[in-house]
């Protein structure tokens, strides 16, 4: 079509390019939120793709990642599967220098341990620990208040504590 693009298309590449760096959070949220890797990766997709047709609903000046983190979350709890991953493969969980990698042991607890939890309180500790947002972005992408994020983060720390070595001093 001799060189010329549309607005749509246009409008296509630009959300893409907002969006791609927001992926791999996103990712790693649903595998938080589904405890599988291919749950977690169709769950983005679908999520991607409500979030491309819902693109006009966006406040102005709403950040992209807590919009869509919320658009991933949501596609995660309507997603109810009959079966659950045996192990749990994060996507490329984030590594802290000088803090040891988890056994398979230690693995196993935390899939346990996260399944117990209720759905608010798994989302908020993945958002927290997992995807290291500040509790203003928990609570946006929870769809609660900063109080209510700490809390809920509280309550899911104590939940684990009984099966892992939480430090004391995390929220």
């Amino acid at each position: 079509m001799n060189g010329v693009r549309s607005s749509s298309d246009s409008e296509t590449t630009d959300f893409e390019a907002e969006l791609r760096p927001v992926l791999p959070v996103a990712l790693r949220l649903a595998a938080g939120m589904r405890l599988d890797r291919n749950d977690a990766e169709d769950a983005v997709q679908e999520a991607a793709l409500r979030a491309w047709r819902k693109r006009d609903t966006r406040l102005p000046g709403t950040a992209l990642r807590p919009w869509f983190l919320a658009i991933v979350a949501n596609q995660c709890r309507e997603t109810r599967r009959a079966r659950w991953a045996s192990v749990l493969r994060f996507a490329d969980p984030p590594v802290r220098r000088g803090s040891p990698q988890p056994d398979a042991a230690d693995t196993a607890d935390l899939v346990n341990g996260l399944r117990r939890l209720p759905a608010a309180v798994r989302l908020a500790v993945v958002l927290r620990f997992y995807l290291d947002l500040p509790f203003e972005e928990v609570a946006a992408v929870s769809g609660c208040s900063v109080d209510a994020a700490k809390s809920r983060v509280r309550r899911g720390v104590a939940a684990l504590g009984a099966d892992l070595r939480v430090p004391e001093n995390v929220t």
